[in-house]
């Protein structure tokens, strides 16, 4: 058994290596575009487009299964992922973590597109947006009916900011008291999150419902089918050694 695990999330990074510390023989890949990985095992960085595409790859490789364990919002990897299974046969596997659970004291609008996002939050003077890199378009148009913006991202933005927009570069995990400082610093009232689950960023969640704002909510894009899909690490494991014996 020959195993790729393509990464992108702290879940990435500790699969493989549990992976790899129970004896798997285990490749890790990672776009490389936040920070390089530092595992135990074997790490491929910068994307399969180097090796001809991710089919190439597994076949090149040999290997025999894939573990999805990108970004729950990566859909055009996902999706690329179990095309590849369902060309060449082969067993895939997708890990993603559980979603936040929408509590009784959260104010959440649920939404899928950035044209709903931009017409619901009109009425908003301070935004929050963690939601990843967007684009020039939806920048301009959030900054327009804003009076100001507030942005985090971990990597550095690749537009052009209008002169509201503040830019804060940061990679979680975040801490409720810091994520309140924020909230009351630039006095957000509304947020723009995507709904990615895991410990690292669930603070905003936490701080929008102490101070009562709404947080507009993307919600997980419908993926591909794989052969097998766990939200946890014990059971994603389990089911390798059982397929291994």
């Amino acid at each position: 058994m020959k195993v790729l695990v393509i990464g992108g999330t702290a879940d990435g990074r500790k699969l493989a290596t549990a992976l790899f510390e129970l004896g798997f023989d285990i490749t890790y890949s990672i776009a490389g575009i936040v920070r390089k990985a530092k595992l135990p095992c074997p790490v491929v960085s910068g994307g399969f487009t180097q090796f001809g595409g991710l089919a190439q790859y597994v076949v090149d490789n040999q290997i025999t299964h894939i573990v999805d364990v990108t970004h729950p919002f990566a859909e055009k990897m996902s999706n690329k992922i179990a095309q590849v299974s369902s060309e060449l046969a082969l067993p895939t596997i997708r890990f993603h973590r559980k979603q936040w659970p929408q509590n009784a004291n959260d104010n959440w609008i649920e939404l899928s597109q950035w044209s709903d996002v931009i017409e619901q939050t009109a009425c908003f003077d301070s935004l929050f947006i963690t939601a990843g890199q967007i684009t020039q378009d939806v920048m301009n148009q959030l900054a327009a009916q804003a009076k100001q913006v507030l942005i985090r991202t971990a990597m550095p933005m690749n537009i052009k900011r209008p002169k509201n927009v503040t830019w804060l570069k940061a990679i979680g995990p975040f801490q409720l008291e810091h994520e309140l400082q924020l909230i009351e610093q630039y006095q957000i009232d509304a947020i723009i999150s995507k709904n990615s689950g895991g410990d690292s960023t669930y603070a905003k969640i936490q701080a929008a419902a102490q101070a009562s704002i709404p947080v507009y909510q993307f919600k997980r894009p419908e993926l591909k089918a794989t052969t097998y899909q766990f939200d946890n690490q014990v059971d994603c494991i389990s089911l390798l050694q059982n397929l291994q014996s």
